[in-house]
């Protein structure tokens, strides 16, 4: 039988299964007993995602041990399943489990729907501050449905909870947290309408109250007002320009509202808003669309994904990445 002597400010306590509740009381041996516990919880989860943890990593793993010995977890937060943790490389679920989130998100989110699935990815991840480190996607969506920018979003935020309830029963059950299925919801979309396969950490923590008004992008903003928008959250001009592509899908009037493509580009060059001769014209896109190819910084980039759509792919899947690990902490963009 293996012992383990623990030396603590109450004396030199020896430890065994056998050991009296005097022992077991002392603070720090309840400590010693909770990170145990976590070491044991950490195991059990690399055995089904299978990465190396860094020392990032074991910081924020070790929130539930903080809990259970007095510290506190981050106001608005709760860990996520299994808790948010920095990776090296990309954290990938078992082949089990991946076929299950695939199967729930296809049965979710058909063509039709792919576009409000993509639209919950930025108004949940677009609550962010780089300068107070907090909002970014953490599923606070759920709580600020009501909000005049938010309109129409209730019906994606119910292609979430399907998917999460589909999953119940499968291998993925536990494995990825309500805003990790946000932002997956939003990469399936983007798939399904031929786009690029982009591949998503998981692991994000959820949010138990809304994130702070007033940081979304206005429809009627101008293109400085776009810059310094996205600026604050931490996205370079070429980012944002490559994330306003998102809007090819939908009913923005940008080619095939099922279909991801360059469209979005070549119809900023060709500017048909300012046709006199189509009533219409003014109809395609938003205000804040029609500033950017006016723009001398945000022009170049529209012509280069305008003339080659897999650069555009490219750059949409890394600026997609970015935006969906803002505010998840460790995970560096």
């Amino acid at each position: 039988m293996v012992e383990i002597l623990q030396r603590t400010p109450c004396s030199a306590t020896r430890i065994s299964p056998t050991a009296g509740t005097t022992s077991r009381n002392c603070p720090l041996v309840r400590a010693d007993a909770a990170r145990q516990r976590l070491v044991t919880r950490r195991n059990d989860l690399d055995s089904v995602v299978n990465l190396s943890l860094t020392r990032r990593e074991l910081l924020g793993a070790s929130m539930p041990l903080l809990a259970l010995i007095g510290g506190a977890a981050p106001v608005g937060l709760v860990a996520g399943t299994p808790p948010a943790r920095a990776a090296s490389g990309l954290v990938t679920p078992s082949s089990a489990a991946q076929a299950a989130m695939n199967k729930a998100l296809s049965r979710a989110i058909p063509k039709a729907k792919t576009a409000v699935a993509l639209r919950l990815v930025f108004h949940d991840a677009g609550t962010y501050s780089a300068l107070l480190g907090d909002g970014g996607l953490n599923a606070s969506i759920q709580y600020e449905l009501d909000r005049p920018e938010n309109f129409g979003l209730k019906r994606g935020w119910r292609l979430v909870e399907q998917v999460r309830s589909d999953l119940r029963g499968t291998a993925a059950e536990g494995l990825v947290t309500d805003a990790d299925l946000v932002a997956l919801a939003g990469a399936f979309a983007v798939r399904l309408c031929g786009g690029p396969d982009i591949p998503l950490r998981i692991g994000r923590p959820v949010a138990t109250s809304p994130d702070p008004p007033g940081r979304m992008p206005g429809e009627n903003f101008s293109a400085e007002q776009l810059k310094a928008n996205f600026s604050e959250k931490g996205f370079s001009v070429q980012e944002m320009v490559a994330l306003s592509g998102a809007h090819t899908l939908g009913s923005k009037g940008f080619g095939d509202p099922t279909r991801f493509d360059n469209e979005y580009y070549l119809a900023l060059l060709r500017r048909p808003w300012n046709n006199p001769n189509d009533s219409m014209a003014s109809m395609i896109g938003l205000r804040s669309d029609h500033v950017l190819p006016d723009d001398p910084e945000c022009l170049p980039y529209i012509q280069r994904y305008a003339e080659d759509q897999n650069a555009f792919f490219a750059d949409f899947s890394s600026a997609y990445i970015k935006m969906t690990t803002l505010g998840v902490p460790g995970w560096a963009a």
